[in-house]
């Protein structure tokens, strides 16, 4: 080996060793952004799911509330008879709506099972308002009530016979 020869060597491997450090540091540099990319496409995806998580309860408590709603309105313990057993679409006999809370309470199990969390309201507008609860079952603690509103004739043969009035079923359900 000659004596410049060692000299030219020791340069180079300074050279290179510079120049290994700097590809660490570049290696290093990207495998620290790309790992900050994932933690950035990781908190968006978790945001995402979180907003759709509450998009999706939001749907199930509406569709709650309308198979409430559908279970009231097809109750035979309200409903409006046409003689001996036919029922009138759509129409509340207030004289069964007036004891149906009682039956609500007697049996709360079974009705529970049926309704749930919910508030059950019938309110005549005409010819007197009036409101009646038939059923209400509140949580102890809720986050959000979901009301449903349906039109109905409200028969009261005991103010005198063919008697009709006209109001609204409310059904709030709780989530």
């Amino acid at each position: 080996m000659k004596p410049g020869q060692n000299k030219h060597r020791k340069h180079l491997n300074v050279l290179s060793g510079r120049s290994a450090q700097i590809h660490l540091s570049e290696t290093v540099a990207v495998i620290f952004i790309f790992f900050v990319l994932i933690l950035f496409g990781a908190i968006f995806y978790y945001k995402f799911q979180e907003v759709s998580f509450k998009e999706k309860q939001q749907e199930l408590l509406a569709s709650r509330a309308i198979d409430t709603t559908t279970k009231m309105l097809f109750l035979p313990e309200v409903s409006c008879t046409k003689q001996e057993s036919e029922a009138e679409p759509n129409c509340f006999d207030m004289m069964k709506a007036r004891h149906v809370a009682e039956l609500f309470k007697e049996f709360n199990q079974t009705y529970f099972e049926l309704f749930s969390y919910a508030k059950i309201t019938i309110n005549q507008t005409y010819p007197e308002p009036f409101e009646l609860v038939v059923y209400n079952q509140e949580p102890g603690k809720w986050a959000n009530k979901k009301p449903t509103f349906f039109v109905v004739a409200l028969k009261d043969e005991q103010k005198s016979p063919g008697y009709y009035g006209y109001g609204q079923v409310k059904v709030e359900v709780y989530s």
